[in-house]
């Protein structure tokens, strides 16, 4: 399966790896950020991938319309979106109770508003095809309760929770709302260094004992907006290489 897909926080990191990956198996990927994704387009068509740079702020209502738009009028179709802009590596950690009201809101504005203004902005052309995939981003920091910003683990739960909810109500138009749990990535080295032990420490307690890469995500992916998940809908899928189970 291929088409047109819409990854927010394309321009480096996991968004990257994941705009780089579907490329490669033949979809026309919009490569959407708040930072310049145009040397991630310019990548990918070096490969011989089509590719759409846009420049987007999840957490804008007209930005995300302007985003559907402009995908629409490049390409007229929108088959499937990846919900992964999000803030994470500039997080300040502290105790719950120090977290400020700025600092609570704007994490539920990117993370959680962000991803149903694109979901909605996206919908009406998914709704008219009656077929469409969405893939949200949620977190191991979830099921594991981790301490020190619990505005970004409870911002990645409503996530799940949302997942459910929209899989509910676009179910009739079939279209496929999933969500993904990725366990830590040590992917952006200003962060990492700042957390020296934490991908070891999370390594030891993994069935697979070493660091996750953001290749360990890419299959998910795939799986989720391509062929043989056709009857997948309101799940989240824990990748982590076994440091937590889910289900019973």
């Amino acid at each position: 399966m291929s088409g047109v897909v819409i990854v927010t926080g394309g321009a480096k990191g996991l968004g990257r790896a994941y705009a780089m990956a579907l490329a490669v198996d033949g979809w026309s990927v919009v490569v959407a950020d708040v930072l310049d994704p145009a040397s991630v387009a310019v990548e990918i068509e070096a490969e011989g991938g089509t590719a759409l740079p846009v420049v987007v702020d999840v957490s804008d209502e007209g930005s995300t319309a302007k985003l559907a738009a402009t995908t629409l009028e490049r390409f007229g179709r929108i088959d499937a979106l990846v919900n992964n802009a999000a803030i994470f590596t500039s997080i300040e950690k502290k105790p719950w109770d120090e977290l400020t009201v700025a600092e609570w809101d704007r994490m539920f504005e990117v993370n959680v508003r962000g991803t149903w203004l694109c979901c909605r902005a996206v919908a009406p052309s998914m709704k008219a095809a009656r077929s469409g995939r969405i893939v949200n981003v949620s977190s191991m920091t979830v099921p594991g309760g981790i301490p020190l910003f619990l505005h970004y683990v409870a911002s990645k739960a409503a996530i799940v929770g949302f997942t459910r909810a929209l899989a509910r109500e676009l179910g009739e138009f079939g279209i496929a709302v999933n969500a993904i749990a990725p366990d830590y990535v040590p992917h952006d080295e200003a962060y990492t260094s700042q957390q020296p032990e934490m991908a070891a420490a999370l390594a030891r307690q993994r069935c697979f004992q070493r660091d996750m890469v953001p290749d360990d995500l890419v299959g998910t992916l795939r799986y989720l907006v391509g062929p043989g998940s056709e009857f997948v809908t309101g799940q989240t899928l824990y990748v982590n290489g076994g440091r937590l189970f889910s289900g019973v």
